[in-house]
């Protein structure tokens, strides 16, 4: 039995797409894995496990335990653990893992100590350290770490309260400063490709789709920004369609704020673009996605994972790199970061690729589409086949060097 434990409780695509991912290429026919909302996984245990023996555990923790004015900077991981309500079920459950696998994603930083996700982070660490205190093996697949800001003592005791870990980073730009800043020995980390760069097969059937050619689009900027800046939208879509015969296809990555209303608003407005509806099965299906992005002429989106999935199947994309905790640092760390990895040794120009603003974004690809599909393409096809077989490699031994 192995577990997991991560984000991946919310209707985030790249969150639940990952732990799908990492239980299949773990060929797992049995695991546990905690969440701190039971209604969402469910749905995607029926969807993708049904024929798996998935347990799902909710780790409650007792009412007003970390209220809005508790101090973070200094909470010590026995006092996490001291909260945990369910705490007898967590300690019975973790005793039957082999392994505790810390599922990747973007969760260990001072976005996540906010008062509105603090509880949740508290959630997700929780089983980590109930698995450290019995002796199970925890590894974090390939997570992104920092920033941290004013609260890297609490990250430090929380790494540092799980002796023998193996910390594996997604990118080679920022994590290992924060995780060095946290405290975490150069001997514990291992750099790994993002959990979903490589899709398992059965995830990511080739579909040939029928139609047009077309952009995939996402953003999850407010309908606010979008009505502002709606002639440049406007523009957009009717100089692809007059330039270069392209549609668009608006994707959703989440539900209402998160995708959905901004779909919905474009397609409402603009004749040249059309919405992938995701309300009816409630998120956004990994084998849609993958094949979505496989038959894209090109990917524009604020989103880590679209970049991910574009850099999965060699579909050129361009990337808007948003504001995180008041800078772009984090977006800058893990965007540019997968691009170095899969890049690796290969000349290329970053301008082709990311984007501080998103009209300056729709207005390079416009100006500029073929030349930049092109040089992606060029630098993707003469990099991709050498660095792909390093990164697979080490994704596959770190995964089940511990599960054999």
């Amino acid at each position: 039995m192995i577990g997991f434990t991560g984000p991946y409780s919310d209707v985030n695509f790249g969150d639940y797409a990952m732990l799908v991912n990492n239980i299949y290429a773990l060929d797992a026919q049995e695991a546990c894995v905690f969440v701190y909302d039971e209604g969402f996984m469910r749905r995607i245990c029926q969807d993708y496990f049904h024929e798996r023996g998935v347990r799902l555990v909710e780790v409650s923790m007792r009412p007003g335990a970390f209220s809005s004015d508790r101090e973070i900077r200094h909470l010590t991981p026995i006092e996490i653990i001291d909260q945990i309500q369910n705490l007898d079920e967590v300690i019975a459950a973790v005793s039957t893992m082999s392994t505790l696998y810390v599922n990747g994603g973007g969760y260990l930083n001072s976005l996540w100590t906010q008062p509105h996700r603090f509880e949740r982070l508290v959630q997700i660490i929780a089983p980590a350290l109930v698995a450290a205190t019995l002796g199970v093996p925890v590894k974090f697949t390939a997570n992104g770490y920092g920033p941290f800001r004013g609260d890297t003592e609490f990250f430090a005791a929380f790494f540092g309260s799980l002796p023998g870990a193996e910390f594996g980073m997604r990118d080679k730009i920022l994590s290992p400063y924060w995780l060095n800043a946290a405290g975490v020995p150069r001997d514990q980390i291992r750099a790994l490709p993002d959990d979903l760069l490589f899709i398992e097969d059965e995830l990511a059937p080739v579909v040939e789709r029928e139609g047009d050619r077309y952009v995939l689009m996402e953003t999850y900027l407010p309908t606010t920004f979008l009505e502002e800046n709606f002639s440049h939208f406007e523009a957009f879509t009717r100089n692809l369609a007059d330039r270069y015969g392209l549609r668009v296809i608006f994707v959703p990555f989440n539900l209402g704020h998160g995708g959905v209303d901004q779909g919905e608003y474009l397609a409402s407005r603009l004749a040249g673009v059309e919405t992938f509806d995701i309300s009816g099965r409630g998120y956004l299906p990994i084998e849609e996605a993958v094949s979505l992005v496989r038959n894209a002429e090109l990917v524009i989106s604020s989103r880590y994972h679209a970049v991910i999935l574009a850099l999965s199947v060699g579909t050129p994309f361009v990337s808007v790199l948003k504001d995180v905790l008041g800078d772009k640092q984090y977006y800058y760390g893990k965007n540019v970061g997968a691009l170095q990895g899969v890049l690796e040794g290969q000349p290329h120009d970053v301008r082709d690729y990311f984007f501080m603003e998103y009209v300056d974004a729709l207005t390079a690809v416009v100006d500029d589409f073929d030349g930049i599909t092109r040089r992606q393409r060029e630098a993707y096809s003469a990099a991709f086949p050498r660095t792909s077989v390093t990164l697979r490699a080490a994704r596959e031994e770190y995964l089940l060097e511990k599960t054999k």
